[in-house]
């Protein structure tokens, strides 16, 4: 009785509102019953529709043990449905040109308004779930211009104790890339991150990962191959048949001879592959003259206009053809064909070797993307299929090849294709299992990691400092605040944490690079940051190799011990070498070490064209400068005290009286020497801060924009 009224409780949530869509009038509570685990599904489709028939394929399979959540990022389709045991939450959808070189939002918004508004709605049915499983079709492998949204959830399972157990769903191959090796590295380096399980779709005796993937032994969680994802045609079957004999496709099915041999054409999603259609209905043509047949042709439901319009023009005249867009029932259909033509997707071939029919494909190669061809070859070779070229595409050698199929016996696969039933039992088993068990977890180990999961610890900050910010909100002032974290030169777990909290809170940190101590990791770190998240990670110069010269008085690398040519020499080799290590990644801002430097220092700075100089606001202003000055005004360890969190009520004081100031607050941090409490701190700070619209995150780069826009 549970499990009935929870399903009449869900509506779809989709943006914008569809039509025949029921709208969400009120915010959906936590689900009546619990007795099930919770699985959030995330599948994002930009140019067909396979990621997306594969995910449908899997949720569908999971509702006997699991309640589940899909969250569709890609452009809705008419008449295409979930079980009703499925939540569906559409995200404002995306879509990519047929290069996947360019990511625009469907109904023409701007692309960083909507992948913003996704990032906050995936966040938000997150936390309104709060699953036992989160399930990322195809990402890391793949979609890595939309970890902008999906990085700062899994830092939140990760930061708060990966009490949500994250899972991989992976195709059979993948798409090799000019940077294969790079491309690998931060691929492994997500997974044993931010995962607990890879599931890889496919027959490991047919296609394994390693054949187009060569850093598996690199990948440190469990690897699962679950067989193939296949739709069974019982599934459709009588509702299935009953809506196809009710089309005009299907009434050209059932009309005639009952030995009349049927052609099926298709191109999955439709926005590439007209030319295979259009010359298919150009073999038909001819042999209509000759051999009595039917075709039917799908686009499928993102075909351009212009290319269905000349479809419609092709087919004119033509009795023999019918030409549909898209239906819901297509594996009934091919069911009654007698030969597929189709491109090679994942889908597409696992329908023609689950109906067993007869089939030539053309393997999708925009792109450089060879997924395709390599799928469509190793069919061919066991017998499956045949793989057809551009060439053939002439009307008489297609014509040709169709007929000499024919002659041939319906091929029968021994592929394993039971990954619906597999995926769902290797899905309940990680769900039972403890979450300490789990492999992921000896990588998490430090101390500062474990804290982060526990309750707040820092009541303060919300008594104190939120009715601060509430104020400034409802005055409509702006409060600018960047994050400067110091003593950057290798690759360390602590520095990997601090990132990760700034992602979770979608909040830049600019990090102080040492470049004279700066290691071979350290550079590989910041480079893969940099590229994963550049709007997160700001990179400047901290020095040249932080070493004291002073003799006598306070620390400095650059004080009145060093003339004017010794501190050229040391910065500008600092400079040139973070230049050559992260090229346009690095911003000309300089910080110095202990924030203290002479006025020769500024000589040098200026001559060297730095944009930017950052220290402790308690010095001195600088004078006669090109450069602009962003000082840090709240240190949040206190080195006199081994450099331990200050007391969190004096932190939040001097925060209230800064919030108060026109001036940027700027938040000084030291990542080697953070603690539990430290990192803690800094992350329920973060958590305030951005819980209000009037508080504007910077780096440095920004906020010398801003500066120089002042100035003009």
């Amino acid at each position: 009785a549970l499990r009935t009224t929870n399903h009449a409780l869900r509506t779809t949530h989709q943006f914008p509102p569809q039509k025949n869509s029921l709208p969400c009038i009120f915010p959906l509570p936590t689900l009546l019953y619990r007795s099930m685990k919770r699985i959030l599904f995330y599948c994002q489709h930009v140019l067909g529709m396979g990621h997306l028939m594969r995910s449908r394929a899997l949720v569908s399979g999971m509702g006997e043990h699991f309640d589940v959540c899909f969250l569709n990022g890609g452009e809705l389709i008419d008449g295409f449905e979930f079980p009703e045991s499925v939540e569906v939450v559409n995200l404002p959808p995306l879509k990519s040109d047929e290069n996947f070189k360019t990511l625009s939002a469907v109904d023409g918004a701007d692309l960083e308004a909507t992948q913003s508004a996704r990032r906050q709605q995936i966040l938000d049915v997150y936390e309104r779930l709060q699953p036992e499983i989160l399930v990322i079709e195809l990402f890391p492998f793949g979609r890595k211009k939309l970890i902008n949204e999906l990085l700062p959830l899994l830092a939140k399972i990760r930061l708060s104790g990966r009490k949500t157990k994250v899972v991989c769903s992976l195709r059979d191959i993948l798409v090799q890339r000019p940077d294969q090796q790079r491309f690998e590295a931060q691929v492994c380096d997500l997974l044993n991150r931010y995962f607990d399980l890879l599931l890889i779709h496919a027959d490991p005796i047919f296609q394994r990962l390693e054949e187009t993937f060569s850093s598996v032994s690199a990948i440190r969680i469990p690897v699962v191959y679950t067989g193939y994802v296949a739709q069974g045609i019982e599934e459709e079957s009588a509702e299935g048949a009953a809506s196809l004999t009710a089309t005009p496709a299907s009434e050209l099915v059932s009309a005639g001879n009952p030995d009349r041999p049927i052609l099926l054409a298709s191109i999955g999603g439709g926005r590439v592959g007209s030319e295979l259609l259009l010359a298919t209905v150009a073999a038909s043509k001819l042999l209509a003259e000759s051999w009595d047949h039917q075709l039917l042709i799908f686009t499928g439901p993102y075909v351009p206009e212009e290319q269905f319009a000349l479809l419609e023009a092709a087919v004119a005249g033509q009795p023999q053809i019918v030409l549909q867009r898209y239906t819901p029932h297509f594996l009934a259909a091919m069911n009654k064909a007698t030969l597929s033509i189709s491109m090679a997707g994942y889908n597409t071939c696992m329908n023609v070797l689950t109906c067993g029919v007869r089939a030539l494909m053309l393997p999708f190669t925009g792109g450089n993307n060879d997924e395709q061809t390599i799928r469509a070859n190793k069919l061919a070779a066991q017998g499956l299929v045949q793989v057809l070229s551009v060439a053939d595409l002439e009307a008489q050698t297609l014509a040709a090849r169709i007929q000499s199929l024919l002659q041939s016996e319906p091929p029968a696969s021994r592929l394993a294709v039971d990954g619906v039933e597999k995926t769902s039992e290797a899905l309940l088993a990680l769900a039972e299992q403890n979450v300490k068990s789990q492999p992921a977890q000896a990588l998490i180990a430090r101390s500062f990691v474990k804290a982060a999961a526990q309750e707040s610890r820092f009541p303060m900050i919300g008594t104190t400092l939120r009715p601060a910010l509430q104020a400034a909100q409802s005055e409509q002032r702006t409060i600018d605040l960047f994050v400067r974290d110091d003593d950057i030169d290798q690759d360390e777990e602590s520095l990997r944490h601090l990132l990760d909290i700034g992602i979770k809170h979608y909040t830049p940190i600019s990090l102080a690079v040492i470049p004279g101590s700066l290691t071979i990791s350290g550079i590989s770190v910041l480079r893969q940051y940099k590229k994963m998240c550049p709007e997160l990670v700001e990179l400047h110069q901290h020095g040249w190799q932080h070493i004291n010269h002073e003799l006598e008085g306070r620390k400095c690398e650059f004080g009145r011990s060093r003339s004017f040519a010794q501190q050229m020499e040391d910065i500008a080799q600092g400079k040139l070498l973070l230049e050559q290590s992260f090229e346009d990644k690095f911003f000309p801002a300089f910080t110095p070490p202990w924030n203290r430097c002479s006025e020769e220092t500024v000589r040098v700075l200026d001559e060297l064209n730095f944009s930017v100089f950052s220290r402790d606001w308690r010095e001195q202003p600088l004078r006669n400068h090109a450069f602009v000055e962003i000082p840090i005004t709240l240190d949040l360890l206190d080195s006199k005290q081994g450099s331990k969190l200050r007391n969190p009520a004096d932190l939040i004081a001097k925060l209230l009286d800064q919030v108060r100031q026109p001036h940027p607050i700027g938040l000084l941090l030291h990542h080697k020497v953070m603690d539990c409490e430290s990192f803690g701190f800094f992350d329920e700070l973060l958590r305030e801060f951005r819980s209000f619209s009037c508080v504007r995150v910077h780096t440095l780069q920004s906020l010398q924009a801003q500066s120089a826009g002042m100035t003009r």
